[in-house]
């Protein structure tokens, strides 16, 4: 599994504002008429993540250095150990890390396999996309149909090999028309989007990063 980008009880000193900017990729192209015509050259958006640390810590003087306040060099170990924009990884996006009875698919009686993915909107605006990849430490269910009782599950496999792919594939395919449904955790996977971040120390022991930009990517990537 690829590894978690530092946040939570590691990294406390992140401020706002926060930036999130989902991206896509459309080839426009103007008629004589002065008409567009625009082609989509990607089914699925990539996520731009902008990122402000007002503080990372470098230890308590003083003090026997205790892991909460090792910030700075988390954070630039977690840097560091990417090499720049090579590196990938998972990141929890606090505004959209769980679903509640997604619903992933229909069954046709024949196709077992299945892509994990989450709806994002409300008031009949929204769009779905596969996720980055299922936070297997947090509970994951299935269900069939209209049972709120989830599925056993010794009768489907959850893959979680392939980022922004990942499957749940049953032993016996779902009826035809029968509904598919999931409740899981998920990281969109990431890399960064720079190949040079900069650290500031303006006291002593205490270090910020001024912008941090995380790009989302495709399965393969």
């Amino acid at each position: 599994m690829p590894p978690i980008y530092p946040d939570g009880a590691l990294i406390r000193g992140l401020t706002y504002s926060q930036k999130w900017s989902p991206r896509f990729y459309n080839l426009t192209a103007t008629t004589a008429t002065g008409a567009d015509i625009d082609v989509g050259l990607a089914q699925y958006p990539l996520h731009d993540f902008e990122l402000t640390y007002e503080f990372l810590r470098d230890g308590a003087r003083g003090s026997v250095l205790a892991r909460e306040t090792l910030e700075f060099r988390t954070m630039l170990g977690f840097h560091l150990a990417m090499g720049g924009t090579l590196g990938r990884f998972l990141y929890r996006n606090v505004d959209d890390r769980r679903v509640t009875q997604q619903q992933i698919g229909v069954g046709d009686g024949a196709t077992t396999t299945f892509t994990l993915i989450r709806t994002l909107g409300a008031n009949g605006y929204g769009a779905s996309e596969p996720v980055g990849q299922v936070d297997e430490s947090e509970p994951f269910n299935v269900y069939l149909g209209d049972s709120a009782t989830p599925v056993d599950p010794s009768l489907y496999t959850l893959s979680t090999v392939s980022p922004v792919a990942n499957t749940v594939t049953f032993v016996t395919a779902p009826a035809a028309g029968q509904s598919i449904r999931v409740d899981m955790s998920y990281f969109y996977y990431c890399k960064l989007a720079k190949n040079s971040n900069t650290f500031e120390k303006f006291m002593d022991r205490l270090w910020t990063l001024n912008k941090v930009t995380l790009h989302s990517c495709r399965p393969g990537a």
